[in-house]
């Protein structure tokens, strides 16, 4: 019987870096809400209004998924056909700059019936079909208002084993 596990960004991390699209940077064509028809070489750009006690996560979930690169070498050994485009990270005025991944985990339509919902229609509790997760490492419930990216238990194991910082997991009520 396979657990499953919420991965969400830590929010009691503080100085996290938050990304803001660098509309200069990135070519006039390229859209940040089109990512997932961008050429594969294209890197998008994100500003980081950092300071010297910035903490790079190795999650981010902001306008769109990011991992790290160390995060992102293991996702692609887990799931191999991972939907993703490369996302940089620049710190101009400390002349830093970080690779990320933009990330499309598989959309899996594996919402439970006992799943609760607050009247405007966000998330109360999550309940996950325990059938229709099988076979799968990395997913993102479909259906829902919120970003809802699940992991197994192995690769949550295997994140934590590596010292991944920013992230946490929560259990998953299965049916």
């Amino acid at each position: 019987m396979v657990k499953y596990f919420l991965c969400q960004q830590d929010d009691r991390m503080l100085y996290a870096a938050v990304p803001v699209w660098d509309e200069e940077a990135n070519a006039e064509m390229m859209d940040l809400n089109d990512w997932t028809n961008w050429p594969p070489s294209y890197a998008a750009q994100f500003k980081v209004n950092g300071h010297d006690y910035t903490v790079y996560p190795d999650i981010l979930m902001g306008s769109r998924m990011m991992v790290s690169d160390a995060v992102y070498e293991l996702l692609q050994v887990y799931v191999p056909s991972l939907f993703s485009r490369m996302a940089l990270l620049r710190d101009m005025e400390r002349s830093q700059q970080k690779l990320y991944w933009m990330i499309q985990p598989p959309l899996v339509d594996c919402l439970g019936e006992q799943s609760q919902f607050r009247p405007g229609g966000t998330l109360m509790k999550l309940v996950i079909d325990r059938k229709r997760t099988e076979g799968k490492s990395l997913l993102q419930v479909q259906g829902l208002r919120e970003t809802c990216m699940l992991v197994n238990l192995a690769l949550a194991e295997s994140l934590l084993r590596r010292g991944t910082s920013g992230i946490t997991f929560q259990e998953v009520a299965m049916q």
